[in-house]
């Protein structure tokens, strides 16, 4: 399989982003892409945050200790719900207990690459971050754009609108220390989802509905320590996992409702 980019590349300042009208959601936020999608979304590149550029495939390949490589998409770097929604994943996601499940987690977000230092260290998250400023892996999975917001608030979310809006400030100052500008911080309608790669298979996934439609940290853990079957494989089913949490909640297949506007700031 074609490799777009190897790891010693490395990439240019991003230029601004011009955003363009909301293209709207798929039909379903748990259907797999196709083979064809999921080889193209291989082969793409993801920068880190010293502008090394990996291509997809290199960064979830298991090895002798991880099986399982949970990646999950974030929206743009001031996403305030996005970074309630990472400082939430402790204490039940971290990295000893995704390694006690052979598991590991990488964070993937659409701004520019000198924005990934500033927002881990916002975050103090011990999770590596990429990004993928092109959207290009975005859109060959099939996670849309979209400005709506959730119909009701979700658990994750801790702060108020006004205390995201302080912390947004304080995070478009910290980047611009580091050389970032505010078009840097990625497409602001862009939402983002969890994909499950299991021994190199792409095994389940999740697209967020609106602007806060993560999965819990709960729901997340009941799809990494589930197996089914003898063999040890997870139980899938027209791309949905069936383990307990999220069917009794609807995680998987959520109706998109009408509800208030973004909600990140």
């Amino acid at each position: 399989m074609a490799v777009a980019a190897t790891t010693n590349s490395k990439i240019a300042p991003a230029k601004p982003m011009v955003q363009s009208p909301s293209s709207g959601l798929p039909p379903s936020p748990s259907q797999l892409p196709s083979q064809p999608e999921w080889d193209k979304a291989l082969s793409l590149p993801i920068v880190d945050g010293d502008g090394e550029i990996h291509s997809f495939e290199s960064l979830i390949q298991p090895d002798h200790e991880i099986g399982t490589v949970l990646v999950i998409f974030v929206r743009h770097f001031f996403c305030g719900l996005c970074k309630n929604y990472i400082e939430s994943l402790s204490p039940l996601i971290t990295p000893e207990t995704l390694k006690s499940q052979r598991t590991r987690l990488i964070i993937i977000g659409c701004g520019g690459y000198s924005m990934i230092k500033p927002y881990t260290e916002e975050l103090k998250t011990p999770f590596p971050i990429y990004t993928d400023h092109s959207r290009a892996i975005f859109k060959t999975l099939g996670m849309g754009r979209t400005l709506q917001g959730p119909a009701k608030k979700p658990a994750y979310v801790k702060t108020t609108v006004v205390e995201m809006g302080l912390k947004a400030f304080k995070h478009v100052m910290r980047s611009a220390i580091h050389g970032g500008a505010l078009w840097e911080a990625g497409d602001m309608s862009q939402v983002g989802g969890e994909w499950f790669i299991r021994n190199g298979k792409l095994e389940w996934g999740h697209r967020m509905p609106d602007t806060a439609g993560h999965m819990s940290a709960e729901e997340i853990w009941d799809v990494v320590t589930f197996r089914g079957g003898q063999d040890g494989d997870t139980q899938v089913k027209d791309g949905i996992v069936r383990a307990g949490t999220m069917e009794m909640h609807g995680t998987l297949e959520p109706s998109i409702t009408e509800g208030t506007r973004c909600g990140c700031s």
